[in-house]
């Protein structure tokens, strides 16, 4: 039975038997702070196990995505060691959140696994709680299977919570006869558990005691890649069909005669399923907005790509790796989820930029462990600042030194490492120590208090969308409904019905005035900022300095609010020229790209997508057609309707962005562009031009960001433009801005010349350059001949070393030379005298005794001490 047999054939069983289907979850969980990612079936549906009223159906099934590579779930390191560590996996489950409780599920699992999955009676066994008398009964009494076959257990296998407090309650797993030959004399090897049945019967409070939940809970979660394994006669997940297709296209990837590239059979094997398992791990990420960084669920992907591309090293494929291996992917699993075709380009163009960028610092991290494992190191230990220089300046991560080390008989002094990043650390906390304000405390203030009046069900009406951002502001007539005051003196207020936009969807925040008259006249409060409940039942408005009139504020009183117009108006210019950016890229780059970002501000925008780098061409024509679009002074619309019905329209959503299905506001520009939004926009095109790109560049891997500016702030930034340019016309002494080019061309030319002349200079000095000292030595584990030469103190020049060492390797190429000149070394080998030498692992070696910084290529090595030697003793130990 294939995988996508057994995804149908479960969720079918369970439909039929009551279970409303829903799909996978994200990844990444969008309300739970606590975990990196969704590592288990029943992670999106935690808050109804808790207050089960609130799910939105009794009986649910889903096939879940997980992923299991960071955080307090995480199986990235046995990923390919063992049969069944997955990054990558899918949890078929099903939910009960008040409808059926211990009975109806363990009939309801028995009869799918036994007449659905045609599994014999022979090869199955469950466990239970062994306390739990009720659940043993039911399998023994009621459904049938044989006493012998039912295995009572501790709370440590048969007991499930959440945590130290909230639902848990006992479970039964089925487990799988694996029959394996070689571990016929061990339980815990010989079956395989596949199904967990976690009955949610209790409340574990504060106090460690368990209370019966007045509504029992039942939460089941089956391993899809065990289950497959199972039914089609396979001892480890990796053989199975969905894996096998990917394992395919890497066997037909390799060299002939090189399936297993530089290791053995048994790494290579490994190195082929950790491939597998993290192409699709990397891509259903990407898929959901995630991006290789340096922190957070970035740096767990880039962990995972770089792994996968370590392995494909291995076995000999030096080029990017999963990239390449996106089709097969496709093919095995885009029947099952369309977004990865659907996501196709980004996903992509993600993984081969990361790769790309990966081999680099590969090939040169390799290069400098190469040089360490050179420099005769008796212990074969990698030291803590070595590993520290490689991941701190070369961007090279410890746990891949450490494989690398491993391969090669050596280890990492991972202790010391620590020790040198925490005060790496430590240096960088000084660095900002003492610029944390009291606004931090004052931020903490203002999301507590919108979680106290979100619980008590405070909220108000957004009616800013009722204001024509071109027209003359008007004080409107609002209600107080809460306030607050600060400890820093500052309030919160909310209003019904509330003008300003809270900050979201990538716009700014609205400012403005709130007016209150009492028998003492009128006052005024600035209102600078205004923020979202988390539900965004409600806008909170922060309110500059009441403290001295905070008694004016009253539950109920009316107060008058007035938006600033000009704020108002250029949030809805760059706005609405987001939405005409967008629909330029997607004509002029393709449907493919997708928005990844953005931020609309009343002086500009920033505006993040998945593509390539666009040519000075391209940007031109973007900016052409959104300038057309705005001289065309075309209608702007927006109406409200149900996702589906948006999505059948055209609309374009922000992927990583989730809506409501019920009801989206949707953003016409008639012709033009649909897109979901719930930001402020113009009434018409006009007021957008002129629209300027003042910039574009990468941002990561496979994303870009456009900086443009438009309508009366792309006017100010034109003029400043043209001012910068009569100042510089005037500084290169041109009369007019258009023969600017020419004089700017004459100075290069001038400069050229010089710098042709300085060459000439220090070429010459370095061949009359005379060493103060000279000192023979070998270097290296072959002992290879080499002479230090250190040059006078002054003047001091790096490339004046560098030419030295280029001069020395030409006229004597039987030496490794070493120059230095105070804190400048630089090492050359002559590749044809001293073939097998590289430049830059013997200046590692050398630095390894001289501490210093430094990298190259294999003819040249340059590098900085951390000391200027000036004396031959200095060296002489070497």
């Amino acid at each position: 039975m294939s995988a996508s047999d057994i995804r149908q054939r479960y969720t079918d069983y369970f439909v039929k038997n009551g279970h409303t289907l829903m799909p996978s979850a994200d990844i990444v969980p969008r309300n739970d702070a606590t975990l990196l990612f969704s590592s288990a079936g029943m992670v999106p549906f935690k808050q109804f196990f808790l207050n089960p009223a609130t799910a939105p159906h009794k009986m649910v099934t889903t096939v879940q995505k997980c992923v299991r590579a960071g955080g307090k779930h995480n199986d990235l390191d046995q990923v390919g060691f063992t049969p069944r560590h997955h990054t990558f996996f899918e949890m078929l489950g099903n939910f009960s959140f008040g409808a059926y409780s211990k009975r109806e599920i363990i009939h309801m699992a028995w009869k799918f696994v036994r007449q659905e999955l045609k599994m014999p009676e022979d090869r199955l066994r469950v466990t239970v709680l062994e306390t739990d008398d009720e659940a043993y009964d039911i399998w023994k009494n009621e459904v049938g299977v044989d006493p012998r076959r039912i295995v009572r257990c501790g709370a440590e296998d048969n007991f499930w919570s959440m945590g130290s407090e909230g639902p848990c309650g006992p479970s039964s797993e089925i487990f799988w006869d694996t029959r394996d030959p070689r571990y016929m004399e061990s339980d815990d090897e010989r079956w395989l558990e596949f199904w967990n049945l976690v009955f949610m019967q209790f409340h574990r409070g504060a106090d460690g005691k368990l209370r019966p939940l007045d509504t029992p809970c039942v939460d089941t979660g089956m391993g899809l890649e065990r289950v497959a394994s199972i039914l089609q006669g396979k001892v480890n997940n990796f053989d199975t069909d969905e894996f096998q297709v990917i394992i395919r296209d890497i066997d037909a990837r390799c060299s002939p005669g090189q399936s297993s590239g530089n290791v053995d059979l048994a790494k290579a094997l490994a190195c082929k399923r950790i491939i597998a398992d993290h192409l699709r791990a990397s891509a259903f990420l990407i898929s959901e907005g995630v991006f290789p960084s340096n922190i957070g669920r970035g740096y767990v992907l880039r962990r995972i790509i770089r792994r996968a591309v370590r392995a494909g090293r291995l076995l000999g494929i030096n080029d990017s790796v999963l990239s390449a291996l996106y089709p097969s992917l496709e093919l095995a699993m885009g029947a099952a989820y369309p977004e990865l075709m659907e996501r196709r380009q980004l996903i992509v163009s993600v993984l081969e930029s990361e790769e790309k960028m990966f081999l680099r610092t590969l090939d040169k991290g390799l290069v400098l462990l190469e040089g360490i494992f050179a420099s005769g190191n008796s212990q074969r230990l990698v030291s803590g600042a070595d590993a520290f220089s490689l991941y701190d300046t070369h961007g090279f991560p410890l746990d891949l030194t450490e494989i690398i080390a491993r391969d090669s008989g050596w280890t990492v002094d991972v202790e010391a490492f620590a020790k040198i990043q925490r005060q790496s650390r430590e240096r960088n906390k000084a660095s900002w120590k003492g610029k944390l304000t009291k606004q931090d405390s004052v931020a903490r203030e203002i999301e507590a208090t919108c979680l106290e009046w979100e619980e008590a069900g405070v909220s108000s009406q957004f009616s800013g969308y009722d204001v024509d951002p071109e027209a003359k502001p008007t004080a409107a007539a609002c209600r107080v409904i809460a306030f607050k005051s600060l400890s820093n003196g500052d309030g919160l207020l909310v209003i019904d019905p509330c003008p300003f936009y809270a900050t979201g969807g990538g716009q700014e925040a609205d400012t403005g005035v709130i007016t209150i008259g009492d028998s003492e006249g009128s006052h005024e409060f600035a209102v600078s900022d205004a923020v979202a409940m988390p539900s965004g039942q409600a806008t909170v408005l922060r309110l500059t300095a009441t403290s001295d009139k905070q008694h004016l504020f009253r539950g109920g009183q009316m107060i008058y609010a007035t938006v600033d117009e000009a704020r108002r108006l250029g949030s809805a210019v760059h706005h609405t020229a987001t939405h005409l950016l967008n629909a330029a890229l997607r004509k002029t780059v393709g449907v493919s790209v997708m928005q990844a970002g953005s931020l609309v501000q009343a002086e500009g925008l920033r505006f993040d997508f998945t593509s390539g780098a666009l040519s000075s061409e391209q940007l031109r024509e973007i900016e052409g057609l959104v300038n057309k679009a705005a001289l065309d002074n075309i209608d702007i619309t927006t109406a409200r309707m149900p996702l589906d019905q948006a999505k059948a329209q055209g609309a374009v959503a922000l992927f990583s962005e989730k809506y409501d299905a019920a009801s989206v506001r949707v953003v016409n520009v008639a012709g033009l562009s649909m897109e979901l939004c719930g930001g402020t926009h113009l009434r018409s095109t006009r007021a957008v031009f002129p629209f300027h790109i003042t910039s574009e560049g990468s941002i990561g891997a496979g994303t870009r960001r456009i900086e443009a500016k438009a309508g009366a702030a792309a006017s100010v930034w034109l003029q400043q433009q043209l001012e910068y340019g009569r100042a510089t016309a005037q500084t290169l002494g041109a009369a007019q801005l258009g023969v600017m080019d020419k004089k700017a061309q004459q100075l290069v030319d001038r400069n050229r010349a010089l710098r042709e002349e300085a060459d000439r200079w220090l070429r010459a000095a370095a061949v009359n350059a005379e060493a103060v000292a000279t000192h023979s030595t070998a270097l290296g584990e072959r002992g290879v001949p080499a002479a230090f030469h250190i040059l006078a103190p002054l003047p001091f020049n790096a490339r004046l070393v560098a030419e030295r060492a280029c001069h020395l390797r030409d006229t004597e190429p039987s030496l490794v030379h070493v120059v230095i000149q105070g804190r400048a070394i630089a090492l050359s080998v002559n590749a044809e005298q001293l073939p097998g030498e590289h430049a830059a692992a013997l200046l590692s070696s050398v630095l390894g005794k001289l501490p210093g910084k430094g990298g190259g290529q294999a003819s040249l090595a340059q590098g900085q001490l951390e000391t200027a030697v000036a004396e031959l003793a200095q060296v002489a130990h070497l």
